[in-house]
């Protein structure tokens, strides 16, 4: 299967991946800046962007990874709520000063809360504060990532609801719809019109390894299927760590 690849870089590795994406003509997804013990370390911080600054490529199809650990952009709680705006803000940030593409985040939706009030309280708060960041990031992709949720259908309700926004799409994260309740071509079909970018890797169908595609049971021949009518431009990550991984990933999903 060829299709437009993104690999997760590994700071300490960076001449072995930056030549694997020149191989495979992979862009970037950076892992880095959602971590804690980088963006509350200005030092490390500011490290890290002058390394992937430096580097001689193009980042113009690179994505960052949004913070997610503890993050409730929706928070009743004022103080947790002000943090995690002002941390996502910053991932945004990352991807302006990078010249990035666009910033993956999670949804903050409680896996298996699907009662129809909180579900529209969700969908009324997260489009009130997605019409309010977007514009100011207007060259910035914001994609909203499926992790455990149940169904697709806040994903749906979400996108119909911030249609006018031209800069928030769908990442469908492939292994995580193999984990939900719904079949994982339903998860595809529904948000198909809406996926801008991908996240794939590998598990044993009841957790989340992020195994090499290949080492586990998920049947990629099907995700093949599916995704071949993509629109050119939607990049596929392969969402591993570490070198073997990511070469074994990619080399398994190309001979498809």
């Amino acid at each position: 299967m060829k299709a437009e690849w993104s690999i997760i870089p590994d700071i300490n590795d960076l001449e072995r991946f930056t030549k694997l994406a020149n191989e495979y003509g992979a862009a970037f997804e950076y892992n880095d800046f959602f971590w804690p013990n980088v963006y509350e370390n200005e030092e490390e911080f500011e490290r890290r962007i002058r390394i992937y600054e430096s580097l001689d490529r193009d980042r113009i199809n690179d994505t960052v990874h949004g913070v997610f650990y503890d993050i409730a952009m929706l928070s009743m709680d004022s103080v947790i709520r002000d943090r995690s705006r002002k941390l996502v803000l910053r991932s945004l940030d990352v991807a302006k000063r990078l010249s990035c593409k666009g910033v993956v985040f999670h949804t903050g939706l409680i896996s298996g809360l699907d009662t129809k009030a909180y579900t529209d309280q969700w969908l009324e708060g997260m489009s009130e504060y997605l019409h309010e960041i977007a514009p100011v990031y207007e060259d910035i992709e914001i994609y909203m990532e499926n992790t455990f949720e149940r169904t697709p259908e806040p994903f749906v309700g979400l996108m119909e609801r911030t249609r006018d926004l031209k800069n928030v799409s769908i990442c469908l994260d492939y292994a995580h719809a193999m984990l939900a309740a719904m079949d994982s071509k339903i998860w595809y079909e529904k948000l198909k019109p809406y996926i801008r970018h991908m996240h794939i890797n590998d598990h044993d169908l009841c957790s989340d390894l992020h195994l090499a595609v290949g080492d586990g049971k998920i049947d990629y021949s099907v995700f093949k299927k599916l995704a071949d009518p993509c629109q050119k431009g939607v990049r596929i990550l392969h969402e591993v760590n570490g070198y073997e991984k990511t070469l074994r990933s990619l080399e398994y999903m190309e001979q498809l």
